[in-house]
């Protein structure tokens, strides 16, 4: 039995097959494509059905699941059709409207019935900012479509999104802890910006379907297809972390440390520290986000400006042996502002010291990316009410798990000398596209919940770390709101 995933990413759009063997035999993806994510709408149809045809091929396909980045979409004209290139998620594009709203609604109102802090990527303060600044795209809007709906009706001819992309929106309620998530986006919240529900996708919640595919698409009529949901958490879900003190750390363009919670945190707190507050993947449990724009999207920027066209791999693997100080060179790694902890938007890229070569230099970047994921693994664990901060819990057997992590080797071992926890990587390269195509034949009641292989990291937490670490801190808190 074969099923297909799809990931809409920052960068690239992703499609795998994977197999599903019966009983314990592992799952394994038996075809892969690729292409860069462009940025029209209509284009990403066209990108996205031709990889899924090159992905299916001959094969019986028995699902197909779509996960993708987060607060990202189009708006959709009265045929449908997307109007004009896609949104992309910007902390910057739509920072007044999102200060204009918190000040209408109350910030703290707004993360307390939503789980997202007011700011600027928020598709709620996008839509108010088509409003204002791009009036004639707004009157052609009929309908809006985030990235892994918008692939979704192209194979269903159905506008559904997931809880969990609907949930990153700020336009849809969080529910009580323990309380059923909501069918629908918030009207309330809508009206704020001139919108009405029915101009939103349907919400599916977990176990139903977007859709069946349409006739002379690229995979048969009938095939089930599901909008598997916002790609960090569906590679949480992938990679097995699905109960309350499991941790994962999901590397991509974008870097998200995700934690299943048994109990909510105070709600002001996570607002304070930059964090967020979602359902998972299966909706039964709540889960801290943090996240960071500048992981892949740091290293290709230092790589144009700093790799002096040596081969990066080589590179990194270089700095990666290279012995550590407490006085070792550091960059702070924000490329677009510090999002957690301790948000400040004006946050820019930083080096505290003088490296030596550029070994020392590509050092320093691994050991800035390193440092501010333990930064967030440790501050996300204080919230979750861990008095030792430790991101793994009370359980000495919980590593964090690390995934979209292929080909980074160095990174992964910066990551593992500075801890503060053990670490395992998920071995599969794609694992959102893989998870999507896991969650899509779960969700069609084909196959029970299948969990991708991972292996442990070598290497553990070095004691020169908590010297960089605490002068990483120090240094980015200099100047912060």
């Amino acid at each position: 039995m074969r099923s297909l995933g799809v990931d809409v990413g920052s960068t690239n759009v992703k499609a795998v097959l994977v197999d599903l063997p019966d009983g314990d035999a592992p799952v394994c993806v038996v075809r892969r494509a690729a292409a860069p994510t462009p940025d029209g709408g209509a284009a990403l149809i066209r990108t996205a059905l031709a990889l899924v045809a090159d992905v299916a091929g001959d094969d019986d396909v028995v699902a197909v699941g779509v996960a993708s980045m987060a607060e990202t979409g189009v708006p959709l004209d009265e045929d449908d059709a997307p109007v004009g290139d896609l949104l992309r998620w910007d902390p910057h594009r739509a920072a007044d409207q999102a200060r204009a709203l918190a000040a209408t609604l109350g910030a703290s109102a707004l993360f307390r019935e939503t789980g997202v802090r007011p700011g600027g990527k928020a598709p709620l303060a996008t839509w108010a900012y088509l409003r204002e600044r791009e009036p004639a795209r707004w009157s052609r809007m009929r309908r809006w479509a985030g990235a892994a709906d918008l692939v979704a009706l192209a194979l269903t001819g159905r506008l559904v999104t997931d809880h969990t992309l609907a949930g990153r929106t700020m336009a849809y309620r969080l529910p009580a802890p323990g309380g059923a998530l909501e069918p629908a986006f918030d009207a309330e919240l809508l009206a704020a910006v001139g919108l009405r529900p029915e101009q939103l996708p349907e919400v599916a919640l977990p176990g139903e379907l977007a859709g069946r595919a349409r006739a002379g698409g690229p995979v048969p009529a009938g095939t089930p297809v599901v909008v598997a949901g916002h790609d960090h958490p569906v590679g949480t879900w992938a990679a097995g972390m699905r109960a309350p003190g499991d941790v994962a750390d999901s590397l991509g363009t974008a870097e998200a440390v995700v934690r299943v919670l048994g109990a909510r945190p105070d709600p002001d707190a996570v607002a304070a520290a930059g964090m967020s507050l979602v359902r998972t993947v299966g909706g039964e449990d709540e889960a801290l986000v943090a996240g960071s724009s500048s992981a892949g999207a740091l290293v290709a920027w230092w790589q144009e400006r700093h790799g002096g066209g040596e081969d990066l791999d080589a590179l990194l693997a270089s700095a990666a042996a290279l012995p550590r100080t407490p006085a070792s060179p550091l960059v702070l790694p924000y490329l677009r502002g510090r999002q957690t902890p301790a948000p400040d938007p004006g946050a820019t890229v930083r080096l505290l010291g003088a490296p030596a070569d550029r070994v020392a230099h590509a050092a320093a970047l691994l050991d800035g990316l390193a440092l501010q994921a333990r930064w967030m693994l440790t501050e996300q664990a204080r919230l979750a009410g861990d008095p030792a901060g430790d991101p793994a819990g009370t359980d000495p057997a919980g590593d964090v798990v690390v995934l979209g992590a292929a080909g980074r080797d160095a990174w992964l071992a910066a990551k593992a000398a500075a801890g503060p926890a053990r670490l395992r990587r998920v071995l599969e390269d794609e694992p959102v596209a893989a998870g999507a195509a896991l969650l899509a034949a779960h969700r069609a009641g084909l196959a029970p919940p299948r969990t991708l292989q991972t292996g442990p990291v070598a290497g553990t937490p070095a004691p020169t770390y908590d010297a960089l670490y605490d002068r990483f801190v120090t240094a980015a808190l200099e100047g912060a709101p």
